[in-house]
């Protein structure tokens, strides 16, 4: 996923294509996020959990393949989308059993969540330092998720089928818990996918070669996932303590990309706003998978509102940035701060009173 993401600012060059364009990509990406999560929650059931993440892997390394051999937007669009689809199937089946283990469900996604956004972010640098000598990203990429496949593949355990929901009609029932939880997960990963979803733009905008923006681009992600290995560690979590310091990094890491032109002092901006934008979507997975409704479906309403985010946002930023400047757009993410920390007490509320 993160070399899926990061390319797409590759494949902008290689089409020649306006952000705005390029983020086709971000939307068909969360097009298939959330379909195939509702069409999930009925079929995950009906088969053992080993076989359907391994039907899921396929599918990564097909529209990886798809995607990397691919002319222009009418195939690389697609294959994204396949790539999707993929990533839905094998990581809503994982994260929903993770979870389901309430006492360990925060921890857990701290650390999940934060080893897996740390690989997430070396490919892309894998791809900065072949591109260096003169490798195209795409051979790199296409080699590397051939490779991370028959890692994952070699390394699921046999799992049995997990039981069916007691009312078996798979359906999400959209009360208030659900809906905070749907906003949540949405205004987090706006958050996250917003620091680094034209960052390599942002930089070269500043004055940085390209060969070094690339180097530099996935920075933010390095720290976000650094932040959530961190708390891992932890055996409580005073979760308001946590937010307010997360409160704290993202403001003064993004008024300092937005009050800067140079390229040193973004990346210090997208460090600090970084490590403070770690935790957030970790905790929004945690409260999604200890959801009244089920795992199942808490999972499946995160990557909801996840997909739906990961669709707009770049799209947002990409419209603001080319209309107004980088400055204007890395305000989307301050602005996304106010109303998920509201909501974040708001989900906290409702858990205390159950």
């Amino acid at each position: 996923m993160g070399s899926m993401t990061f390319s797409i600012q590759l494949i902008k060059r290689d089409f020649e294509l306006t952000r705005v364009m390029a983020s086709l990509h971000n939307i068909g990406l969360a097009l298939s996020l959330v379909v195939i999560s509702i069409a999930l929650i009925r079929g995950s059931h009906q088969r053992p959990a080993h076989q359907t993440m391994r039907f899921g892997w396929g599918l990564l390394v097909a529209g990886s393949i798809l995607y990397c051999l691919s002319p222009n937007i009418y195939f690389s669009i697609p294959a994204v989308m396949i790539f999707a689809a993929g990533s839905v199937v094998t990581g809503n089946t994982a994260t929903a059993i993770l979870g389901s283990h309430s006492k360990t469900a925060l921890k857990n996604m701290f650390r999940t969540t934060g080893f897996g956004l740390f690989v997430g972010a070396l490919s892309p640098t894998v791809i900065g330092l072949t591109t260096q000598f003169e490798i195209p990203w795409r051979i790199t990429m296409a080699v590397t998720a051939c490779v991370i496949a028959a890692i994952a593949l070699s390394i699921i355990p046999e799992l049995e089928a997990r039981p069916e929901p007691e009312d078996k009609l798979g359906k999400i029932v959209w009360d208030k818990p659900i809906l905070y939880i749907l906003f949540f997960a949405f205004l987090t990963i706006t958050m996250e996918v917003s620091l680094s979803a034209w960052a390599l733009d942002l930089l070269t905008d500043r004055g940085a070669p390209v060969k070094i923006a690339i180097l530099f681009a996935t920075v933010g992600p390095y720290f976000l996932a650094l932040s959530r290995i961190y708390l891992s560690t932890k055996n409580e979590f005073n979760l308001d303590r946590i937010w307010s310091f997360a409160l704290v990094s993202i403001s003064i890491g993004t008024l300092l990309i937005i009050f800067t032109g140079s390229p040193t002092l973004t990346i210090l901006g997208l460090i600090i706003a970084a490590i403070g934008i770690g935790p957030c979507a970790a905790i929004a997975i945690a409260n999604a998978s200890a959801c009244a409704q089920g795992s199942d479906r808490g999972i499946a309403v995160f990557v909801i509102g996840m997909g739906v985010s990961m669709g707009v946002s770049p799209w947002i930023m990409g419209l603001l940035s080319e209309a107004f400047g980088f400055a204007a757009a890395y305000a989307l993410i301050l602005i996304a701060l106010i109303p998920s920390t509201i909501f974040f007490r708001s989900i906290n509320r409702e858990q205390v009173r159950q």
